[in-house]
């Protein structure tokens, strides 16, 4: 099989790892991999991760989300922080580092196809996100924080503590977005005293910003 052909079969899917060519070659994963490492240094494919790939975009039949992306390289993980805010139009900012909550090691890696830092949590704060569709394709859909989830993990992952004036230079934007019983049951959950301080300022400035 030749990169044509490759492009072909997964320009649908343009995620893939190492032992799915494997099998598409009918080669042992070993045999495989200098055809990859070649491409990859010709440009033909975009290494993400040890044994993950892309195809470029001009070869996609579809744009890849760079938040699908991000559930794809270090699984399980959600896309949360900073990321989510923005995809919810939260916050007014462009973000250009897409950051997860993952049950791993705290993680990173600056790729071709973005910037991706993971967030290590323990299974019990491991909640709040739902499967959202990022485009036409049952692949292109990823763990998404909701709103509240998203917001609590700014608090709970950033250093210091959320003061009402530190929530005010987030400018946060949209807020009707933002449910407060389902804020308050999240903050419950962590059990943090952080998270209930944090959120009771979010609360106390966004009764102020009405």
């Amino acid at each position: 099989m030749n990169i044509n052909r490759l492009r072909q079969k997964l320009a649908d899917r343009p995620f893939f790892e190492s032992p799915e060519l494997a099998a598409l070659f009918d080669q042992p994963e070993a045999a495989v991999l200098p055809r990859l490492s070649r491409w990859v240094q010709q440009g033909k494919l975009i290494k993400l991760r040890r044994g993950r790939y892309l195809l470029p975009p001009q070869y996609q039949r579809r744009p890849a989300a760079p938040e699908y992306i991000a559930n794809y390289l270090y699984r399980p993980s959600y896309v949360s922080m900073y990321s989510a805010l923005q995809y919810y139009n939260l916050i007014p900012e462009t973000v250009n580092l897409y950051q997860s909550i993952t049950t791993r090691q705290t993680a990173f890696w600056d790729t071709p196809a973005g910037r991706f830092q993971y967030f290590s949590t323990g299974p019990e704060r491991f909640f709040g996100y739902t499967p959202t569709r990022l485009g036409n394709t049952r692949q292109q859909t990823a763990l998404m924080a909701d709103p509240e989830k998203a917001l609590i993990d700014v608090c709970y992952f950033t250093n210091g503590d959320w003061t009402s004036r530190r929530w005010s230079e987030l400018r946060l934007q949209n807020c009707h977005l933002i449910n407060r019983d389902k804020l308050l049951e999240y903050a419950t959950r962590m059990n943090s005293r952080k998270i209930d301080i944090g959120i009771k300022q979010l609360i106390n400035f966004t009764d102020r910003s009405q």
